[in-house]
């Protein structure tokens, strides 16, 4: 979204998109990090739960691309997501 706000030289909406990007990647930091604290209590694996959680909760596919380096400083490692990927692809999703 940014490129394209970028490519209609539009710099007061790339400005603030980059704004919310940063904000964005910190705020799914910090959940990550309590995710994972919770798991780490109930000593449970946090991949599984994640992906049983988003198939329970989220109505619709996960497509890629993703931005695995983002995702990544977030605490979202691939194995998370990408089996959800994987299960749309199949789906025809």
């Amino acid at each position: 979204m940014i490129e394209i706000f970028r490519n209609a030289d539009d710099a007061d909406t790339v400005a603030a998109l980059e704004i919310i990007y940063a904000e964005e990647v910190h705020h799914v930091s910090y959940g990550s990090k309590w995710f994972h604290f919770l798991c780490g209590r109930h000593d449970l694996d946090p991949a599984p739960v994640f992906r049983d959680l988003v198939r329970r909760h989220f109505h619709g596919g996960l497509k890629p691309p993703f931005n695995e380096e983002k995702r990544a400083e977030a605490g979202i490692p691939p194995d998370f997501y990408w089996p959800l990927a994987e299960e749309t692809a199949r789906r025809g999703g």
